[in-house]
């Protein structure tokens, strides 16, 4: 007679073989277990490229909170917002899903009337570790403002800014994110001011310092280099994000090979070839 595998490892043997959406989907009907399991590895990452996509998620969230009302907070632990998506709608799905830790804002502020920002009380309330935004969904770019003074930024470790135009006259506070280990931000080599690189840089938390880039790299390079500002934990990247896969780890792909490249530094008097990611330039 077969003895029945131990729930547990019955759990980890169905969440290694689901590699795509479609499969999951089919598994929710096998049992009422594995259901359960499956749905929480469908909620786990969630991409939302549009807005009729984020308001039919929004609705599906809404239904299963009726159910479970902590549903929504224990369920998505990634979250990327992208495209069209309104700001309303964003903060919407930002309060149900209060417990996500990895999250990427790639919208426009274009319902944003500059005195009322829904966006703020829910971003402010996430236990986020990583954060990838434009700050123009929470400020105006012609203000001065510290991003110190936004709790959403005081527990995050990896931070990635769309905004070109940070470094150009100010730090926008960065220095003051001490819990920060990793940084990516946009540099030009005829706008960035060397001397607020020079700033960030003298950040001992700081491992990784990325760089993305609309210049060819050697251009780049020599900017860094004629301002005294190489560094083994510089890392230049392609101009354009990742986009999110499914279940794969696109969602973390840029730290975990800026990693690599920095780590590969550090021992490359051992030897061996530097390593390759998609889009990072080095």
């Amino acid at each position: 007679m077969p003895v029945p595998l131990p729930l547990e490892l019955e759990k980890e043997i169905i969440t290694l073989a689901i590699d795509c959406m479609q499969q999951a989907h089919s598994l929710l009907f096998v049992s009422q277990r594995v259901h359960h399991w499956t749905e929480g590895l469908l909620y786990r990452k969630i991409v939302l490229p549009n807005e009729t996509i984020a308001i039919s998620f929004l609705s599906s969230l809404r239904i299963r909170s009726q159910r479970c009302s902590d549903f929504a907070r224990g369920a998505v632990q990634s979250l990327c917002i992208e495209g069209n998506v309104l700001l309303g709608t964003a903060a919407d799905i930002l309060s149900l899903c209060s417990g996500t830790t990895n999250l990427a804002l790639w919208i426009a502020p274009s319902d944003f009337d500059g005195t009322t920002n829904p966006l703020l009380r829910p971003l402010n309330d996430l236990p986020l570790t990583s954060l990838s935004l434009s700050i123009s969904l929470i400020v105006r770019h012609t203000q001065f403002v510290s991003l110190s003074a936004f709790k959403a930024f005081s527990t995050v470790t990896r931070l990635e800014i769309l905004n070109a135009w940070v470094l150009w006259n100010s730090t926008i506070g960065l220095e003051y994110l001490h819990g920060l280990t990793h940084l990516c931000l946009y540099i030009h080599t005829r706008r960035t001011k060397p001397e607020l690189v020079a700033s960030l840089l003298a950040s001992s938390h700081l491992q990784v310092v990325g760089f993305r880039i609309s210049e060819d790299i050697n251009t780049v390079q020599s900017f860094l280099e004629s301002n005294s500002l190489s560094d083994s934990r510089i890392v230049l990247a392609s101009q354009v994000p990742i986009a999110w896969g499914e279940f794969g780890g696109d969602d973390m792909s840029l730290w975990k090979g800026a990693d690599q490249v920095v780590d590969w530094r550090r021992t490359s008097a051992q030897g061996g070839s530097a390593p390759r990611q998609d889009g990072l330039l080095y």
